[in-house]
């Protein structure tokens, strides 16, 4: 199992070769509650900027939201403070870091700032899928 961040929930709603391939890697992907918005809201973001038409981003979501199943957390508001600054980050970003930390399992993420800011668990996708 792994945490992924919104930015891996999009790359495999895309089909980008990124997201498919992790996705293939390790199909057991958790994600606290907030990713679920996130990524309604960068699907939106494709809408309107006319990359995607409603149904489209509809079907993108519902992917999304299946690939997480039911291994959606929420997370402890005190602990995604605390790491927030802890780690630098924004109380957002800080969430999937407090899921990650709290299932044991490595964060895969593009975000520099989550690389960065949390490496005990923020893993990019390159070198989380080396054999």
């Amino acid at each position: 199992m792994i945490v992924v961040d919104t930015n891996i929930l999009v790359s495999f709603a895309l089909r980008e070769e990124v997201g498919v391939r992790l996705r293939r890697r390790d199909p057991e992907w958790a994600a606290p509650s907030i990713a679920i918005s996130e990524i309604r809201n960068a699907l939106m973001g494709y809408v309107r900027r006319g990359e995607a038409d409603l149904e489209r981003a509809k079907r993108m979501n519902a992917e999304a939201v299946r690939a997480l199943g039911d291994r959606i957390h929420a997370v402890d508001g005190a602990a995604v403070l605390e790491t927030a600054l802890e780690c630098d980050l924004t109380a957002y970003d800080a969430e999937f870091v407090v899921c990650a930390r709290a299932l044991g399992v490595p964060l895969v993420t593009l975000d520099r700032e989550i690389l960065q800011g949390a490496p005990d668990v923020a893993v990019p996708p390159s070198a989380f899928a080396q054999p």
